[in-house]
């Protein structure tokens, strides 16, 4: 049996308002109460015909019989006059309280975005405006009645409500509450979303921050770091679908970008524009990776490119060809300036282009080297691997330019396939090596740039063939899709700097 909580008339639903109130009238409770106490103290009520054209008017509460300019005399004994200029005072606070209301609201917004100098007011309104906008569309798409943002201290020890619609603006110059105890909001920051169907049943743990009937908390962070929660109250029990959670989720996704966009915009004008340039080059960077997969039956593929910085200069793929053989590539571009990454790039548009035809590995390569020793303007070095593979008999054929190299791995050890040689652009008629070799069930072929590992010594932060053979046969075992996962863990224990991209194909 569903219980239901009567909510408090402080958490009254209130639709966002973006101009400051003009009128002496407003849709808060108080103030609501406050005219009603007035009109029975005066038995004067206000004309709502007047809002916001001049001092207030007032009409009687009964319609007199006599003089309409005289109140009933058995509801108060103030003329008129005394009542309009008693209703003009109190209209004139109002107003001041609506202000103050506004002000709070803006700066509560702009407290969000700390990490930046002060913008002006009207920019402020307008951030404030958005957060309240997107509680907006969280409130509504989960089919509840308010919406709050609430943003952890520096300290990380306590939550401050900073946005929110559907309550009252009062709200925000509550003092903030402790992250300890707040199990809700904590479960939000390890799980991303919890949901309280019911806050007043005997045997809910989690802790409303508001005595509300029914929530959902979910986690707001700036990428894995969390900077906050949101909360979606209702005020009746209310059983949660996985589409309002998702909403939640989403909403909660919208404020941390929000966020994070204002704060990117005041760092002026310079940085905001190679800042946003390096960004959308290492989106697109990271949209042209592709994700782990089975490419065939009993064929796992996966592979990691790691930079230190905010674009890489190497790169992976696979792919299944038109004949159905596997393909793996790793590339990385010679430079040690930012122009690594476009060569990485042309590198990367000129193999694509050329595995549309067939040809085969040393083709590939050939072509790429030519079309870099085509389009040079300086020294457009680039190692390349790449490799088929036949998926019926494990049959395959590599050729590779410049560091990258290529292993076997088994239960019984590990095969190089490859040796260093010249990287591709370095002279024109460029003519690399092919190597055939064959991938039996249960083995694995890796392929690496140079920088994965070091060949000759086993040197701090480096890889020898030995350790990257123990290291993936041991997490094959396990599950062959954790074996990326470990690398990447290891290479941020290490505090690697170089770029440095690997694939490897599971044959199970």
């Amino acid at each position: 049996m569903k219980t239901t909580t009567p909510r408090p008339s402080y958490l009254r639903l209130h639709r966002a308002q973006h101009d400051s109130p003009q009128t002496p009238d407003g849709p808060t409770d108080e103030m609501s109460a406050f005219w009603s106490a007035f009109s029975e103290a005066t038995g004067w009520r206000l004309d709502r015909r007047s809002r916001g054209i001049g001092p207030p008017k007032l009409l009687p509460i009964r319609e007199p019989a006599i003089d309409i300019d005289d109140p009933p005399k058995n509801r108060s004994s103030l003329t008129k006059p005394q009542a309009t200029h008693l209703a003009t005072t109190a209209a004139k606070l109002i107003v001041r309280l609506r202000e103050s209301e506004q002000t709070l609201r803006r700066q509560e917004a702009e407290l969000v975005a700390t990490a930046t100098p002060l913008a002006a007011p009207e920019q402020q309104a307008n951030f404030a405006d958005r957060l309240n906008t997107i509680l907006q569309q969280a409130a509504d798409g989960a089919n509840c009645v308010a919406a709050a943002f609430y943003m952890l201290d520096d300290d990380t020890t306590a939550l401050k409500m900073r946005a929110q619609v559907g309550l009252t603006d009062s709200l925000l110059a509550a003092d903030p509450r402790p992250l300890r105890g707040s199990l809700a909001d904590l479960e939000a920051m390890v799980s991303d979303v919890v949901t309280i169907e019911d806050c007043a049943a005997a045997d809910e743990i989690y802790n409303s921050p508001l005595p509300m009937a029914a929530a959902i908390c979910a986690v707001v962070s700036d990428g894995d770091v969390p900077i906050g929660t949101l909360w979606i109250f209702n005020d009746t029990p209310l059983s949660f679908d996985a589409a309002a959670t998702s909403v939640a989720q989403l909403a909660a996704g919208a404020l941390a970008s929000e966020i994070a966009c204002e704060r990117f915009q005041r760092t002026g004008q310079d940085e905001q524009a190679n800042n946003r340039s390096l960004r959308a080059v290492s989106q697109w960077q990271q949209r042209q990776l592709p994700p782990a997969m089975p490419l065939a039956k009993g064929f796992f593929a996966d592979g990691l490119t790691y930079t230190d910085q905010a674009i890489a200069s190497t790169w992976h793929t696979w792919d299944i060809l038109p004949n159905g053989m596997l393909a793996l590539a790793v590339a990385q571009a010679h430079s040690d300036t930012a122009d690594a990454t476009m060569i990485a790039a042309t590198a990367r548009a000129a193999f694509q282009a050329h595995c549309g035809y067939r040809l085969s590995p040393k083709q590939i390569l050939q072509r790429v080297s030519d079309t870099l020793w085509q389009t040079n303007t300086g020294d457009q070095l680039v190692s390349l691997l790449y490799a088929n593979i036949d998926p019926e008999s494990g049959e395959g054929l590599l050729a590779n330019a410049g560091s990258t190299l290529a292993m076997v791995f088994s239960p019984y050890g590990y095969r190089a396939l490859t040796k260093a040689s010249q990287p591709l652009c370095s002279f024109p008629d460029y003519r690399p090596s092919e190597t055939p070799f064959r991938l039996s069930p249960g083995e694995v072929f890796w392929s690496a740039t140079g920088d994965m590992m070091d060949l000759n010594t086993s040197g701090t932060g480096r890889w020898t063939q030995q350790r990257v053979s123990q290291f993936i046969m041991e997490r094959i075992g396990q599950a062959a899709h954790e074996v990326i996962p470990a690398f990447n863990r290891a290479l941020l224990e290490q505090a690697a700097s170089e770029d440095r991209s690997a694939a490897f194909l599971f044959r199970q």
